[in-house]
């Protein structure tokens, strides 16, 4: 039986797609390995959201060179650097036998057992379909207890540092109808958790009656048996009662919201492009809390932004600071092609951009502590995943979407959603104890 291994970069919409071929593979009668040694067929799932990405891409097909040599398998890239480069990648790594856009994935089980190669398709139109995949690579393949879905692709925002417009198109949302038959599918399958993808979810507006991406959230709680509901990645300046007041009145839908800033400094979010102020901001974290005092908080930041000064960059300091978020991501700036901001002047030397990184990933280290100290000592409620990667324990992740280690865990757990009382919080985890209720 012919074999194939993805390896996946970027983001969760990445490995949503990398989801939707292996499905299509397996349809096909290919067998998934993770050992790309026994591979056929090898598919790096690329991203081109910042140039460390891109570059790792190319490490990585050269690691995968000498396997091509000596077995003579087939090599394709997929993702956001397909589309961006298309056939230059086959000029810059020749030895690449399909290049496939995110509009053209669906392709690549047929291309594979037929193609002509080298074959490249990275057609901007290919993204202006409402459904990328067929109804028939639907289902969960990677984890059978949490799933990802789609409910749109592409962004009109065009923040100036972001080349996500340009590789994924402009904003389409699915119909309300078919991302629920998705989640019914999922759910028969065993799926407790479901986290709903989009560049922007809160634009989500349904083709057929302009439902809002709130009253899809609702319905997904009352017509699906699913146990837990997620959803990344929101806008703020789009984020607003209506999907705030959807944390307090929709049981199944976790207490937590990632809402990136990317930076404390009004001047700097002006030439980010990003349509709100620190000020509108803060509101929108005042408004999250107010509807769910205990909602957990994570956000994205850029540091060295063109033109950034260390006073600037202090303002994003007292940002965090102030917020009091259960995580971060963060970042220094890289320029993209097509992007406004590649035209600007990047004058922030790349040791002071590392060094403001750094500092702010301290500073987040120690407001972590205290900010996670509201659950020692609870009860949380873990959705138990897999073996923990030292020891003899296992690990989930609790209703805010924190990895817990479960002491007196066991292999049945696995699947469940289990009471765990934490008793310790790490830097990245914590650790708790499962709670085993006493007859009565």
């Amino acid at each position: 039986m012919k074999k194939f291994f993805i390896h996946t970069f970027g983001c969760q919409m990445n490995v949503y797609d990398s989801e939707r071929v292996a499905v299509m593979l397996a349809e096909k009668g290919w067998e998934y390995t993770e050992n790309a040694e026994e591979a056929d067929l090898i598919i790096i799932n690329s991203c081109s959201v910042r140039e460390k990405p891109l570059l790792k891409l190319y490490s990585c097909a050269g690691r995968y060179l000498p396997l091509k040599k000596s077995k003579g398998l087939r090599i394709f890239i997929m993702g956001c650097v397909a589309q961006q480069l298309g056939g230059e990648i086959i000029e810059k790594i020749p030895y690449i036998d399909g290049v496939f856009g995110p509009g053209a994935e669906d392709m690549i089980p047929d291309v594979a057992e037929k193609g002509v190669f080298p074959f490249v398709s990275n057609k901007a139109d290919s993204l202006e379909r409402e459904e990328i995949f067929p109804a028939r690579s639907k289902g969960s393949f990677f984890s059978p207890y949490s799933s990802y879905v789609t409910v749109m692709h592409g962004c009109n925002n065009f923040c100036s540092y972001c080349i996500v417009p340009f590789v994924r198109g402009r904003e389409i949302s699915r119909k309300s109808a078919v991302i629920l038959d998705e989640i019914k599918k999922l759910v028969d399958s065993g799926i407790q958790e479901v986290t709903l993808l989009g560049q922007n979810v809160n634009s989500y507006k349904d083709p057929e009656n302009g439902k809002t991406f709130a009253a899809l959230l609702h319905e997904i709680s009352e017509k699906t048996a699913l146990k837990r509901i997620r959803f990344i990645t929101s806008h703020p300046k789009d984020f607003g009662e209506e999907l705030a007041q959807a944390f307090r009145d929709i049981p199944n839908l976790m207490p937590y919201l990632h809402l990136p800033a990317q930076s404390g400094n009004n001047r700097i979010l002006k030439l980010m492009n990003r349509r709100y102020t620190v000020e509108n901001y803060i509101e929108k974290m005042e408004l999250a809390r107010k509807y769910c005092p205990d909602i957990a908080l994570s956000s994205d930041f850029i540091v060295g932004f063109p033109g950034e000064t260390r006073e600037e960059f202090e303002d994003t300091m007292k940002l965090v600071d102030l917020v009091g978020y259960d995580s971060i991501f963060a970042f220094n700036y890289s320029p993209r092609p097509f992007t406004k901001a590649e035209k600007m002047t990047d004058d922030v030397p790349e040791e002071e951009k590392f060094a403001r990184l750094n500092e702010l990933l301290d500073l987040e280290k120690r407001r972590l502590k205290e900010v996670r100290g509201r659950y020692l000592g609870r009860t949380v409620n873990v959705l138990v995943e897999s073996e923990s990667p030292k020891g003899d324990t296992f690990m989930g992740r609790s209703e805010h979407n924190l990895i817990v280690h479960i002491a007196g865990s066991i292999a049945s757990d696995k699947g469940k959603i289990v009471p765990v009382k934490v008793v310790e919080i790490l830097e990245n985890t914590m650790r708790g104890e499962k709670v085993v209720s006493q007859p009565e």
